[in-house]
């Protein structure tokens, strides 16, 4: 399934098995929780006066946290370009 990652100012697209996008919602809750939870250290953290400040992502990071948590046949990609006509669409 053709996932729309909307940015606001930009769109990626991302392609998921068909089950992860039945609950895509849901887990993009669950990666928002992971990402913004600062007992977590990952590559995303901006640093401010040496102390986690906020984040800077791209929808490569929903796809990196998808792959390493998720168990399925198909791994989410993300997709080069924007010709893509979408099932969902999730904004961030």
């Amino acid at each position: 399934m053709i996932v729309k990652i909307d940015f606001g100012m930009h769109q990626e697209f991302i392609d998921i098995a068909d089950e992860l996008g039945e609950r895509i919602e849901q887990l993009q809750s669950e990666f928002l929780e992971w990402l913004y939870d600062k007992e977590i250290d990952h590559r995303y953290w901006i640093y401010k006066d040496g102390y986690k400040w906020g984040v800077n992502y791209r929808a490569s990071a929903f796809v990196e946290w998808l792959n390493a948590r998720i168990t399925v046949v198909k791994e989410a990609v993300l997709l080069e370009g924007n010709q893509f006509i979408s099932a969902k669409t999730i904004s961030f």
